[in-house]
């Protein structure tokens, strides 16, 4: 008996793309590695920033539940530090705010919320060939989530560059006792020849038991002076570490921020890198079965461009309306090319050049950047360029740094 649609990852794709479905009366089954009290008790797997069409998009699926809670990112304050010492920088503000929520409390109300509506959760983190056997009982499987030999069923799109490492070494930790921005930014603080270090207000702590934290992420150059996190360290040893490096290579002003913060919690820490992969979004299982592959199975980027998350937001939104335009299907293989096509050349490729673009600046947008320092409107745009990557191109082929500002 055919059941409809499976959906493998319970992550910023595949729940709302679940919830999505679900509202709408469709039958699906969506497949999680954890339950919601796992992913609540956790450790936290990176950093999030949602921009407003992003927020706009949870709002429409009944998702919107920290839209008064979270505070309100108003925009970037950017420099470029060398020994210490600020010699390029800026504020720009968004048209809109921003916000940031902890993975794990959005993900365990998400969770909830969709058994609770009915949903059908299965507990599983099913390899290869088990996807192959289970894909058979539906309609359609949409995987947002692959790693190894799953990952492997998507072939690299051959328009992309694939890099042999990753570009940075993370650092992740969310800190309670940091003094906040006086006037609500985020921290983008570029160190040359080192990486970045970015912070932000947030949201954390379980569903109904909330707070304000900061979130900290050190984007460090392999082997470079930042590089200096080990999987193996206590929690308390990377805080340590952390809090030694902003002290090292950034200004006192920003570094004090930092010197009386802790760990929001046991799991509020996290190592690791990111290797950067754009995939064709329909994959061939073993058995020659096609699967539509969405959010990081296909375009999976670095977190230093803030992109992540809110691309998985739009690949589900785009996914959903597909399917529910294609009541009876069928879903084959170039239903699913055509389903894919208006995320990925909409958002997704936008996504992944920014983010690309943003940890290795090209002359044009290094140019800028420099001319933002001297022009308030011109330092909004390019902060605004984070919320709209599509935008980016507009600062890569500029001639003319002079030119009016961009709106």
């Amino acid at each position: 008996m055919v059941r409809n649609i499976q959906i493998l990852g319970a992550g910023e794709c595949g729940l709302p793309l679940a919830h999505r479905l679900l509202r709408a009366g469709r039958q699906v089954t969506l497949v999680a590695a954890r339950d919601a009290d796992a992913v609540s008790n956790g450790s936290v797997t990176s950093t999030q920033v949602k921009f407003p069409r992003t927020l706009d998009l949870e709002a429409a699926a009944g998702l919107d539940h920290w839209g008064g809670l979270a505070p309100e990112i108003r925009g970037i304050r950017l420099a470029t530090v060398f020994d210490g010492q600020r010699v390029l920088g800026w504020t720009g503000r968004f048209s809109r705010p921003a916000q940031s929520v902890d993975q794990r409390t959005v993900f365990a109300r998400w969770l909830t919320d969709y058994v609770d509506d009915g949903g059908d959760l299965e507990i599983a983190d099913p390899q290869t060939a088990e996807v192959d056997r289970r894909a058979t009982g539906y309609d359609l499987t949409v995987i947002t989530r692959a790693s190894g030999e799953l990952a492997a069923c998507f072939a690299a799109d051959p328009g992309w560059p694939a890099p042999g490492r990753p570009a940075r070494r993370l650092a992740v930790l969310y800190l309670e006792g940091v003094t906040p921005d006086p006037d609500d930014l985020g921290t983008y603080v570029s160190l040359p020849g080192m990486g970045e270090v970015i912070s932000y207000p947030g949201l954390t702590g379980a569903p109904g038991h909330e707070r304000r934290c900061e979130m900290l992420l050190i984007e460090a150059l392999p082997g470079g002076p930042l590089d200096v996190f080990d999987a193996h360290d206590s929690p308390s040893e990377r805080l340590r570490r952390a809090v030694r490096l902003l002290e090292s290579y950034l200004p006192g002003d920003l570094a004090e921020r930092y010197r009386a913060a802790e760990l929001t919690d046991a799991g509020a820490t996290a190592v690791g890198a990111v290797q950067p992969a754009v995939r064709r979004p329909v994959g061939t299982l073993p058995s020659g079965r096609p699967v539509l592959g969405g959010g990081d199975a296909v375009c999976r980027m670095d977190p230093g461009g803030a992109q992540g998350a809110n691309n998985a937001a739009h690949c589900a939104a785009v996914y959903a309306a597909a399917i529910l335009a294609s009541p009876d299907g069928p879903f084959h293989r170039s239903w699913m090319e055509s389903a894919a096509t208006p995320w990925l050349t909409g958002t997704a490729h936008h996504a992944a050049r920014w983010t690309a673009a943003v940890l290795d600046p090209p002359a044009e947008m290094q140019q800028l950047m420099l001319a933002a320092q001297y022009d308030p409107a011109l330092a909004d745009a390019f902060a605004e360029t984070f919320a709209r990557p599509a935008d980016m191109v507009r600062f890569i082929t500029a001639r003319n740094v002079d030119a009016a500002p961009l709106g």
